[in-house]
């Protein structure tokens, strides 16, 4: 008898054998690739752990501390089997389901080495592993300079339905044999959510021109829903509702063409935290059994829980009916090599996928970014909409070409869901644009202190800082960054909002955090030169429900420069053609021309920067290596996920505890009893701050950190017990600790 999987100390009868282990797997690795590739699925299912049929894998279940690598045979054994890019990949898949996907061709050398030093075992005739008679769905048609892109997004989706399967199956066999409960989500239809919305939906009211072009706008969006599934825009300016109108489309569009779920793709983590928290209130969701929301706060690995409740897992496999997560976390994992961020892939196929503020996508990735967008429209029935206040903002014209290095595809539709956009623009327009020229920290905090106050945005945390400082000794004066927890940002806001309600002359200093999607309104709004786009933004904060009879006031002006105060190159040259806009359209500079305008130049203009990451510090253009592959043996996704990376060096969450805005007390003390990580995750949420990687490190070393129960979670839980490094207004200043003695920058 062979064996997948033993059980310590237990008769060897319990054991779960390879056939049964198998045909599991092949099972729901079809099922989890039905919409695209089953039959590719069933066999990767079959062949994945042939190579735990070696007399020295068997041994190793009577005694871990025998290593047998297990992934090379079944890799080796659907190479040769029918040779081919399709064998090829899922060789590549079946040698990664635990490691990862590896490159192939020049660059896979341990790839080839791999299958060289394996020996041949050919599964037994009862398996009945079917052979390649489906052509899978998103190759069919394309001609034979069109398929490397397709076929390498297709190997990471059939990746993603094999660690999928692999895992939840594995973990099934253990909890049943364990005793425990297989718990699976709350199992909550499309249509109860659907009628959920509505019932919010009548109960909301509202006097005024705004509020019935919202409605408009509302029931306009939702009548399109039966457009057959491809790709969408919904152009709206800020303030026209557009995140309630998409998420109704969503719904009833998902509703008429049998897809499973909705996916909304934001760009920053605090507004996932808001929307989620929105969809829950108007979805009747008070327990986050329904809404999941996926971003870095939700990436700690579980260690020791109830996998099927583990906040990790629900993370992983993306199968709750709705999910809110960050662009990041999206198009990383859309690229991705790995096995945690690939294993819920497949679910985004055949599901209404809403990218909000798809603008704000790097420029250095647009193309990349774009095909993988075309690519789930094209090949696995998935509805994508582009939702923005500045369409057209990423496309050249109302279409989505084929990748230029597959130029020879055939082009997609793009169709607009809002009523005219011109007409919209027109009748949304709340604000004029004023040009104040250079404004310095003290004469900017100067204006602010007076009158009416109003709103800054600055493009830097420590400038923001330095203007808010200014301030601190007036009344109704406060500060929003990303240096600050969540639980302190939505206080802030709560009472920004109380105050503006009650007429009081609020002054308020941020970064750009507060142009996505955060609902407040002021009468005039700074803001530093910036890109177009974010000037659009900041525009949406002021008189964003058209309560005043006069316009709202945005005043662009050039803020100080100083030590410190410099904003990221990348900014600095979208501000730099922002100033040229401003010059040709002094009228009106978020006019819809306008705005073509700005994007013309940002975008279209440097076409050959917008396809390369870095791979070893080295420029690795991502679809021209993809393009390339295709004269070699296998894919390069080791690569690929290497160059995509959206946020180069990343962030991780230090736990602020204690102070004013850190975990209390109480929470602390119950904080210790907690068995699962993810439960402690959700809990500590609130009061993280995100600080880049080396910092965090240098905190570590500096013994600032503390680790949460290191025997249980590792190294998971950083915690800085510390409050007087947290300013109760304005956060963690972890960018400015140079008297500290320990941090330099």
């Amino acid at each position: 008898m062979i064996y997948a999987h033993s059980l310590p100390d237990r008769s060897t009868d319990l054991w779960e054998t390879l056939f049964d282990h198998s045909a599991a797997v092949a099972h729901a690795a079809r099922r989890n690739a039905a919409g695209f590739a089953p039959q590719m699925a069933e066999i990767l299912g079959w062949a994945h752990d042939l190579g735990k049929m070696k007399p020295r894998f068997q041994a190793r279940l009577n005694d871990p501390a025998i290593h047998e690598p297990h992934a090379g045979v079944g890799a080796r054994y659907l190479y040769f089997r029918q040779p081919g890019l399709l064998s090829t990949v899922m060789a590549q898949v079946v040698l990664g389901h635990h490691a990862g996907l590896a490159d192939g061709g020049d660059a896979g050398r341990i790839f080839q080495a791999r299958l060289e030093e394996e020996a041949e075992i050919t599964p037994p005739d009862d398996w009945n592993i079917p052979g390649m008679t489906e052509f899978p769905m998103p190759l069919r048609g394309l001609g034979r300079g069109e398929v490397n892109y397709p076929v390498t997004f297709l190997g990471r989706m059939l990746f993603s339905a094999l660690v999928d399967a692999d895992r939840s199956e594995t973990r099934t066999f253990y909890q049943r044999a364990e005793g425990r409960v297989v718990c699976e989500p709350v199992a909550v239809s499309l249509t109860e959510l659907r009628d959920r919305l509505d019932a919010h939906m009548a109960q909301m009211s509202g006097e005024g021109a705004v509020n019935a072009l919202r409605q408009d706008i509302h029931r306009h969006v939702r009548d399109r829903a039966g457009c057959d599934p491809g790709l969408f825009s919904l152009t709206v300016p800020t303030g026209g509702g557009k995140t309630l109108a998409a998420l109704g489309f969503a719904l009833d569009h998902a509703i008429r063409h049998g897809q499973a779920r909705v996916i909304f793709v934001i760009p920053y983590t605090s507004i996932v935290e808001q929307t989620a928290a929105v969809f829950r209130e108007v979805l009747g969701d008070p327990e986050g059994e329904i809404v999941l929301e996926h971003h870095s706060a939700f990436d700690w690995p579980g260690q020791g829980d109830d996998e099927a409740r583990d906040l990790k897992t629900a993370a992983e496999r993306w199968d709750r009916p709705v999910i809110v997560t960050t662009a990041v976390q999206f198009f990383e994992s859309l690229h991705a090599a790995r096995t945690s961020p690939c294993r819920k892939l497949h679910r985004i196929a055949n599901a209404v996928v809403i990218l909000d503020e798809a603008q704000t996508l790097p420029r250095y990735l647009l193309r990349p970014s774009l095909a993988a967008i075309r690519e789930l429209a094209r090949g696995y029935r998935s509805s994508l909409v582009l939702c923005t206040a500045t369409q057209p903002a990423v496309l050249q014209e109302d279409k989505f070409p084929h990748p230029e290095a597959l130029s020879r595809g055939g082009d997609l539709p793009l169709r607009e869901l809002a009523p005219d956009p011109a007409t919209l623009d027109e009748a949304l327009k709340r604000v004029r644009v004023e040009q104040a020229g250079g404004l310095d920290n003290a004469a900017l905090a100067g204006r602010l202190s007076k009158g009416e106050g109003g709103l800054a945005i600055l493009n830097n945390r420590r400038q923001a800082r330095a203007v808010f400082d200014l301030l601190r000794a007036c009344p109704h004066a406060f500060h929003l960054s990303t240096n600050m927890t969540a639980r302190h940002r939505r206080a802030v806001l709560e009472t920004v909002r109380q105050e503006l309600r009650e007429g009081a002359p609020v002054r308020l200093v941020s970064t750009s955090l507060i142009e996505a999607g955060v609902d407040v309104s002021f009468p005039t709004v700074y803001r530093a030169l910036a890109g177009l786009d974010s000037i659009v933004q900041a525009a949406g904060r002021c008189n964003r429900n058209a309560e005043r009879e006069e316009l709202g006031r945005v005043v662009v002006f050039e803020a100080e420069a100083g030590e410190g105060f410099s904003p990221p190159m990348e900014l600095q040259q979208m501000a730099e053609v922002t100033r040229r806009v401003l010059e040709l359209f002094p009228d009106d500079p978020l006019s819809l021309e306008a705005v073509r305008s700005y994007f013309a130049e940002v975008f279209w203009e440097k076409k050959q920067k917008m396809d390369a990451g870095k791979v070893d510090g080295r420029e690795y253009p991502i679809l021209s290596g993809i393009a390339e592959a295709g004269d070699k043996e296998g894919m390069p996704y080791a690569s690929v996920a290497k160059a995509f990376r959206m946020i180069p060096e990343g962030a991780l969450p230090v736990v602020i505890r204690g102070g004013d805005w850190g975990v209390p007390e109480a929470e602390w003390q119950t904080m210790q009893h907690v068995v699962s990580a993810g439960a402690v995750a959700r809990g500590l949420q609130s009061y993280q701050v995100q600080v880049p990687r080396q910092v965090r490190q240098k905190m570590l070393g500096a013994g600032l950190l503390a680790v949460l129960r290191p025997e249980e979670f590792g190294d998971q839980f950083l915690i800085l017990d510390r409050p007087e490094l947290y300013d109760p207004e304005t956060g963690l200043k972890w960018d400015d600790w140079d008297d500290l003695g320990f941090l330099s920058f």
